[in-house]
């Protein structure tokens, strides 16, 4: 099985956890590579591939280039040690199109995509072993230190916003479970990811207060409200007004559902 990294920049790995070294050749292969990879499983066609790859521009020869490089990425898996190549190479051709062979590839893109999947579907201390093993995976921006392609900007956008959605619901868990260390870990995540979105900010804000550090929670709320004042000309919502509230008057609070 290869192990296709992408949170960061792409790394590709063997079965006993060895980066290979993969010569693609060109930027141009590697890139069709990383589509294949996003669509893991999924046949993408030749005419899509061009469409993403020239954008919207391809040269008349382009499907022959194409081919090319389908075949300039068979042959730098197979020289950096692709396994089972006796079965034949894990692009495989379909009528029209390519895709990566899901049964001898995997990708941390999928992975992340199957624990949040999961973790939506059991109770709240499963779903937080499985949210917290996702978000283990996704430390760092998809495809890092590529170009800012439109359909890689679309895929890391597209994450940003599962790993925020996430990284939220681990924090309501932890608090719930009393685990407020962990919360205001989630919380800094949520609110590294999207600054203007105040569910993070309050898991923050309420973990701090939960864990006797008041000082820092009454701050990161006066943060919050300069932020939105600046950026958005809003001030926080309701729900967070009355946890400022909390916080400043140092009243009991019941735990987070």
């Amino acid at each position: 099985m290869i192990d296709v990294r992408m949170f960061g920049p792409l790394r590709i790995h063997d079965e006993q956890g060895t980066c290979l070294q993969v010569d693609f050749c060109g930027n141009k292969p590697r890139l069709v590579f990383m589509l294949l990879a996003v669509k893991l499983g999924s046949t993408v066609s030749k005419d899509r591939l061009a469409e993403l790859l020239w954008q919207g521009n391809p040269p008349p020869s382009w499907r022959s280039t194409l081919e090319g490089y389908v075949s300039l990425m068979r042959k730098g898996l197979a020289t950096a040690g692709e396994s089972a190549c006796a079965a034949g190479s894990v692009i495989i051709s379909e009528r029209g199109g390519y895709r990566l062979d899901a049964d001898r590839v995997d990708t941390d893109l999928a992975r992340f995509t199957r624990l949040a999947a999961e973790a939506r579907s059991t109770d709240s201390t499963r779903a937080l072993a499985l949210l917290t093993g996702a978000l283990e995976l996704a430390r760092a921006e998809v495809m890092e230190g590529e170009r800012n392609l439109p359909w890689i900007t679309e895929t890391r956008d597209r994450y940003q916003q599962d790993v925020h959605r996430a990284a939220v619901r681990a924090g309501h868990l932890s608090l719930a479970a009393g685990d407020l260390d962990a919360a205001a870990l989630f919380g800094k995540v949520a609110r590294d990811l999207d600054p203007l979105a105040e569910d993070g900010w309050h898991i923050s804000i309420e973990s701090d207060w939960r864990a006797n550090r008041r000082t820092d929670a009454l701050r990161s709320f006066s943060a919050l409200r300069k932020l939105l004042d600046r950026e958005l000309g809003v001030v926080p919502c309701r729900s967070l007004q009355q946890l400022f509230t909390q916080v400043l008057r140092d009243e009991p609070l019941a735990l987070t559902a």
